[in-house]
């Protein structure tokens, strides 16, 4: 299951980090479409941190500095917030941390 979880954080990851870049692509260079990219890279590395309580709190950290980010961003570009959007995306991370916490911790 520790093998399951790490294969999730790490689509995860670089799924939103293609997203930063496209975004990058599309729109051109903002900070915010850097941040994505800087995110996603980091919790890419966490995953390879030995120290499993230390990949715990860096997790959760850099998922707390993606929904800053992804508010921000939808504040930005959209004017107003995708409350479903966002709830889904605690709710996955939450799912994530839990599975760290159980399989991997």
């Amino acid at each position: 299951m520790a093998i399951v979880t790490y294969i999730l954080i790490g689509l995860y990851a670089f799924l939103t980090g293609l997203a930063g870049i496209k975004q990058w692509k599309d729109v051109g260079y903002h900070v915010r479409a850097l941040l994505f990219v800087i995110i996603s890279t980091g919790i890419i590395l966490i995953l390879f941190i030995p120290n499993k309580d230390l990949l715990f709190i860096l997790l959760i950290f850099l998922f707390i500095l993606l929904h800053i980010l992804t508010i921000i961003q939808g504040k930005v570009t959209n004017g107003r917030i995708k409350y479903g959007h966002h709830i889904i995306r605690f709710i996955f991370h939450s799912i994530i941390l839990l599975m760290v916490y159980k399989f991997i911790k």
